[in-house]
């Protein structure tokens, strides 16, 4: 059976009468997040949604009662499980429990929202094809205002409704999802489960359609609101004790080792788990993450990114068909490549500048390597393949890393950092081993990024051709390998929370202690809470919340949605 023909559940119709958009997220890319208004409605329905209780009738003062109902109708093209049916006196009518409150007219009466009389009407549909008796009205129960709404099926309401399922198979067939709602029907994206996802406001300033005037914030874009949370909830949970075990007690994860108890955490209070060095996790403790859509990353004690067990692919097929399409295209991968070259030495012009300022120069921009950075910032858009954009990347990072010793403060301890050149695989000295540290962190973070957003994260557009490399995660990081990773280590050897001593030489290889691991666990997570304000769309949110944002735009514009893809920048 087709997308086209597959019947349509009736709470689908729900969505699309209230957003398009919000409709193919949700059934064609099978984007199901939740947030509190969608817990209170599975809370309401509890009731109803009860196994004990489906598909049995009970009596009570003359009304007969029948609970989770499934019906189906290949002529409409629907199905449902409708959640309650009452018959009172020889007629049969659906009752719909929500969520929220009912609205109410001019005079003060409650009434229905559109979108809900439309899905109360689709299960009226649905019981006249089932019993061949016609059913008039129905009952919308809004649980936040304890109403009970009578509704009747109109023939408009039942034209809306026919209108409202063929909407659904116009959409089933596109390649990308509709535009977000217009000005006048914005206010319905605050509070939306989707609209982290959504990105609603992002997408309309995009694309030149703006906010209505009376939702802008201060030192905002003009006309633009930010809709999505400010930073992730739950902590990331990092497990590197040598020999320890991890497994699940009902609803907690507990570390063990040698048989003793070390830690033990709510599952709620996680988001993220990153397993280093010898640790064992069971699979009780794994089938629970993935479950709840926690994903573990896995890194080798010297750092390097392993890769992450996480849930299922997201569904969203035609987002990845079009990765593959557009990254086929050289004239979209040189685009993009400049985009995100141009954030990177941008960035890193502005954290070299940061770290050589003086007392004659605020800014330091005096500075030659600041000077030959900008000096490339210049003749990036004149290059012409992304060789030669790859070309320019290098000439910056030669310049950015000839002066990076100079970003390191030396201690009055006297046990100070050196660094000389960039080395790695493996690293041989203690700034190199953070900076490969760092960058290994980051790259586990941008891959979570890309695969939560649906990519495929090892086709990517300018590092191109490294087989087995997560390519889409390493060019999504280039933009944040400066203010995150870089900073970080700053941060660490500058604030003298690491010195000489927290580093092990073996043969050629530099690598972090444990104790360092957990020194630099710690302040990565610090710098990826950090609110810093979005160049393009001007509200503050996380490091962490920027890196899905970053690649839910690079998303919208592989789809078409959006004409162009901005690199993050700092101001």
């Amino acid at each position: 059976m087709s997308a086209t023909t597959d019947p349509i559940p009736v709470r689908a119709l729900n969505q699309v009468t209230y957003c398009p958009r919000l409709f193919y997220l949700q059934y064609v890319d099978a984007v199901m997040p939740v947030n509190e208004h969608v817990e209170g409605g599975l809370f309401d329905h509890r009731r109803v949604d009860a196994p004990e209780l489906k598909n049995k009738t009970r009596t009570d003062r003359g009304t007969a009662t029948s609970r989770g109902i499934a019906l189906s109708s290949e002529a409409l093209g629907v199905t449902g499980v409708l959640d309650v049916i009452e018959e009172k006196n020889g007629e049969q009518y659906p009752v719909e429990t929500k969520h929220g409150s009912a609205p109410h007219d001019d005079d003060g009466k409650p009434t229905v929202w559109d979108n809900d009389a439309v899905q109360l009407c689709a299960q009226a549909l649905l019981m006249e094809e089932s019993t061949g008796k016609p059913v008039p009205r129905g009952y919308q129960f809004y649980a936040g205002t304890r109403e009970r709404v009578p509704l009747e099926f109109t023939p408009e309401l039942r034209e809306q409704t026919r209108g409202a399922i063929a909407r659904c198979r116009e959409l089933t067939v596109l390649d990308a999802p509709p535009d977000p709602l217009p000005p006048e029907l914005r206010h319905r994206c605050f509070g939306c489960s989707l609209a982290p996802v959504c990105l609603p406001e992002e997408t309309l300033y995009q694309i030149g359609h703006p906010a209505p005037a009376e939702i802008e914030e201060a030192k905002a874009p003009p006309e633009l609101r930010r809709v999505i949370p400010q930073s992730d909830d739950g902590a990331v949970l990092y497990l590197q004790e040598p020999g320890s075990s991890v497994g699940k007690r009902s609803e907690h994860l507990v570390v063990k080792k040698d048989g003793k108890e070390m830690s033990r955490v709510p599952m709620h209070a996680i988001r993220q788990v990153v397993v280093c060095g010898n640790v064992q996790v069971s699979t009780q403790a794994l089938e629970t993450l993935a479950t709840n859509d926690i994903a573990v990353s896995y890194v080798t004690g010297h750092g390097r990114f392993i890769g992450t067990f996480s849930p299922a692919p997201t569904k969203n097929v035609s987002l990845r068909e079009a990765q593959f399409r557009k990254f086929s295209d050289p004239a979209a991968c040189l685009e993009l490549s400049k985009a995100v070259v141009r954030a990177k030495l941008s960035n890193q012009r502005a954290l070299l500048m940061r770290s050589l300022r003086g007392e004659e120069e605020a800014r330091g921009s005096h500075e030659p390597a600041a000077r030959g950075i900008y000096g490339l910032l210049g003749v990036i858009d004149n290059q012409t393949s992304v060789e030669s954009v790859l070309g320019i990347e290098g000439q910056g990072a030669a310049l950015y890393f000839g002066e990076f010793g100079r970003f390191l403060k030396q201690p009055p301890t006297g046990k100070r950092f050196d660094f000389t050149t960039r080395n790695r695989r493996p690293p041989r000295d203690p700034v190199n081993a953070l900076l490969s540290f760092a960058y290994a962190m980051l790259a586990k973070d941008c891959f979570g990024a890309v695969c939560t957003v649906g990519f495929d994260p090892y086709k990517g557009f300018f590092h191109q051709g490294r087989h087995g490399k997560p390519s889409l995660a390493l060019d999504l990081m280039e933009e944040f390998r400066p203010v995150i990773a870089d900073s970080v280590v700053l941060t660490l050897i500058n604030n003298e929370t690491l010195t000489p001593d927290d580093f092990i030489m073996w043969r050629d290889a530099c690598n972090l202690t444990e104790s360092g691991r957990k020194a630099f666990f710690a302040a990565y997570e610090q710098r990826k809470s950090t609110v810093i304000t979005h160049p393009v769309y001007g509200y503050r949110m996380s490091y962490a919340r920027m890196l899905e944002v970053q690649a839910r735009m690079l998303a919208s514009f592989i789809r078409g949605s959006i004409p162009t893809y901005t690199g993050f920048t700092v101001r």
